[in-house]
């Protein structure tokens, strides 16, 4: 058996695999889009047993959720019940994800427990996303 002319075809083989344009592409894939935005919010929840409140800002937002950063050492698929400061709604949530920035604060990605597309107070479904508030 010629191992060289063997070898020869794995080898390229691989090196074909790995240079594809689209082997070096990761794709998220998201319920929805994500929408930049800074809103107020009032964060409750329970960390080893003692409740805790923080207030913070949303880094961005969806229909399904959104993500902000919180100083409490919470976990991931854990309780929080998040206030919409601009309009006072809350609405029981849990944590999706858990990340750390550059800074070093805890960047929690949170998801609604039950559908709310309007929580925002931002029209998802419509093309133009940042055109402003419902009416």
């Amino acid at each position: 058996m010629n191992w060289d002319k063997l070898l020869f075809w794995r080898w390229r083989f691989f090196d074909r695999r790995a240079t594809h344009p689209r082997a070096k592409l990761i794709i998220e894939k998201r319920r929805c889009e994500r929408v930049p935005a800074a809103l107020p919010v009032f964060v409750y929840g329970r960390v080893r047993g003692e409740t805790f409140s923080e207030y913070a800002e949303t880094s961005n937002i969806s229909a399904q959720g959104g993500a902000v950063i919180l100083s409490a050492e919470i976990e991931r698929s854990q309780a929080l019940l998040i206030t919409n400061l601009q309009t006072n709604e809350d609405l029981a949530c849990r944590v999706a994800r858990l990340a750390i920035t550059e800074k070093g604060s805890i960047l929690v990605g949170f998801e609604f427990l039950r559908p709310s597309p309007r929580y925002w107070s931002i029209d998802f479904s419509s093309g133009d996303l940042l055109s402003g508030p419902l009416r």
